[in-house]
């Protein structure tokens, strides 16, 4: 009997314990929580982590950042696909981080890496052409060659082209016995009346000129080169028929074609002549 009464009072004192509660909250209020409060707990408390844990950024200067798929369905579609890149904004402290990790290469890095140390730079002096010419084998190139007639005297119309040893024969230097090489087509021209074009290499009168040298080009004329042995002709002009000096143009001259060449000391003076020769400066 005295176990039953201890075990009522006992049961009693649990009983105001848990009716009275058994904290200090001053809410006394009990609710049970459903499934969906719970859910909306996580979300609120979710929101406010992400707005707390957001980092401070500035614009002054873009880096590039990975973006991961949004989802695991999006990886799977495409695994080799390469990430996403967009443009986003750090902090100065970064920026000059990236700035000076990308510092660019001086001048001189620059060009090492453009030309190799071993390679071959042209100087000016380079260029210079003062050694010798190595003499060509003299050989036939035209065989064969025919001209036109020009003009009421029917003058055979030839071009410094026609005469020049190094097309013809592939002279070059022009030997001492280079006549007795030529074709017969070119020894036929002597004593034939020709009609030439060509410029006046300078002469020491303005007027009243009856010899000068008759060239294949301006640039003998002009500026200084020293014309091939076959790139002038002498011409001795009709005495009643003297002409001006005629700068920087062409022109004609119709006369008799002389092979007349003229070696002294190992040096050509003379290979063609032009005599009884006529200006025609029309």
């Amino acid at each position: 009997m005295r176990t039953l009464t201890l075990g009522i009072l006992t049961a009693v004192a649990f009983s105001c314990l848990f009716l009275c509660g058994c904290n200090n909250s001053e809410n006394t209020e009990f609710r049970e929580f459903s499934e969906q409060d719970r859910l909306n707990s996580l979300e609120i408390e979710s929101a406010d982590t992400s707005q707390t844990a957001k980092p401070e950024t500035t614009s002054d200067s873009p880096i590039e950042v990975e973006v991961a798929a949004s989802s695991a369905e999006e990886e799977s579609s495409s695994p080799d696909s390469e990430p996403i890149i967009v443009p986003m904004s750090t902090t100065p402290e970064v920026a000059e981080q990236g700035s000076s990790s990308e510092k660019p290469a001086s001048d001189e890095t620059a060009i090492a890496k453009v030309v190799p140390a071993n390679a071959e730079v042209m100087s000016p002096a380079s260029t210079s052409t003062d050694e010798p010419m190595t003499p060509l084998e003299p050989k036939l190139l035209i065989p064969e060659k025919t001209f036109q007639k020009e003009g009421p005297q029917q003058a055979l119309r030839v071009s410094f082209d026609d005469i020049d040893l190094l097309k013809v024969l592939n002279m070059e230097p022009v030997p001492e016995n280079a006549p007795e090489m030529f074709p017969d087509w070119l020894k036929n021209l002597e004593g034939k009346q020709v009609l030439i074009r060509g410029f006046m290499y300078p002469t020491l009168s303005k007027s009243g000129i009856t010899y000068f040298q008759h060239v294949r080009d301006n640039e003998i004329c002009c500026f200084g080169r020293t014309p091939k042995i076959y790139d002038r002709i002498s011409t001795i002009l009709q005495a009643d028929k003297p002409t001006n000096y005629i700068q920087g143009r062409p022109y004609d001259v119709l006369g008799t074609l002389r092979m007349d060449p003229i070696y002294e000391d190992g040096e050509w003076l003379q290979l063609y002549l032009l005599e009884d020769a006529v200006v025609l400066d029309k």
